[in-house]
């Protein structure tokens, strides 16, 4: 019973950051909790502080409901759009951490050669993401609009879930959010999102 209200708390916590997105969070054998969405194969969207003692699912295509992204676990707790985030006076400590991945080499380099031509990205992706590489000054009006332009990409991936999100939004989000945070001066979470969509972008559906 406290192992399942530990992953509903903990599941609880991202729910009320984003109810419209299906969440899950199950306990393995070996005492890790990992932590999904059924937005793109396990990926988890910008914008949401995690629980730290969470871990994610690696970046790869997958199939199957939550259930059978998280894979053997022994307690799962779920949420759906449908139900009601309760409130929590002292939400977990959250970190970045979770959102490590496999490092990519030159990262730099690989975000502005995936920026370079993409269909639906704003010419400002491209920009950012060289300034970024070389370490020169970006803009705060750049960082606004690049703001705005996440929202906006964001909004028309949640009015499609979930059964009519463009995999070709879910990877621009991830290019954007890998750009914003390496902006930001967060490698890891760059890494995570660019991670996502090299390992996404070739198998779309």
């Amino acid at each position: 019973m406290v192992a399942r209200q530990r992953l509903e708390r903990l599941v609880a916590s991202v729910a009320r950051q984003q109810p419209r997105l299906a969440w899950a969070a199950g306990e393995r054998a070996d005492n890790t909790t990992v932590l999904a969405t059924d937005l793109s194969s396990g990926w988890i969207p910008p914008g949401i502080a995690l629980p730290a003692t969470v871990t994610l699912l690696p970046p790869q295509r997958r199939r199957g409901n939550l259930e059978a992204m998280l894979g053997e676990v022994n307690d799962v707790a779920k949420y759906t759009p449908v139900h009601h985030v309760p409130e929590d006076n002292e939400p977990p400590p959250t970190s970045t951490r979770p959102r490590q991945a496999p490092e990519i080499d030159e990262l730099g380099w690989e975000l502005s050669n995936a920026t370079q031509w993409r269909d639906g990205l704003p010419r400002l992706a491209h920009t950012l993401a060289k300034a970024t590489s070389a370490g020169t000054g970006v803009l705060d009006s750049e960082i606004d609009l690049l703001h705005e332009h996440i929202t906006t990409v964001s909004t028309k991936i949640l009015d499609g879930y979930p059964d009519r999100v463009d995999p070709q939004d879910v990877g621009n989000l991830q290019l954007l959010a890998a750009i914003d945070a390496l902006v930001a001066g967060d490698r890891t979470v760059a890494n995570y999102h660019l991670a996502w969509f090299l390992a996404c972008s070739n198998n779309l559906d």
